[in-house]
């Protein structure tokens, strides 16, 4: 009697089924790096910005409070450096008018981030006597 079964012929992958499936991985390894990437470079703006919001907050709180136990803020103009960072901060205090009694409290801070300048800046407005 002879064998009526056909012969097994799928004895593996072909050669062309595992380039195409390592292909379709390096793809999809490619789009998770550079999502990856995105993400770390989104986070690292976000808390640059975090901080830099951080020490104008401080600083406003703190003129405001010079503000209200000194009578007032008097006109300055001031550029400082804030310790341990790349941030320099500027804050200008002006009078808006003799017999008005507000001030502007300008401040703005400033740091490089990779190759940009990057500027963050918030005003008030303080009474004096």
């Amino acid at each position: 009697m002879s064998d009526l079964r056909k012969p097994n012929r799928n004895k593996g992958y072909l050669l062309l089924e595992a380039v195409a499936t390592i292909a379709v991985i390096a793809i999809g390894l490619t789009v998770i790096l550079r999502s990856f990437a995105s993400s770390f470079r989104a986070s690292k703006v976000s808390q640059e910005y975090f901080t830099a919001a951080s020490l104008l907050k401080d600083r406003m709180w703190g003129l405001e409070e010079q503000a209200r136990r000194g009578g007032g803020l008097g006109e300055s103009e001031t550029k400082e450096d804030v310790p341990d960072s790349d941030y320099v901060m500027e804050i200008r205090v002006k009078r808006l008018g003799e017999e008005d009694p507000l001030s502007e409290a300008r401040a703005a801070v400033t740091w490089k981030s990779g190759n940009r300048d990057e500027k963050m800046e918030i005003a008030t407005f303080v009474k004096y006597k």
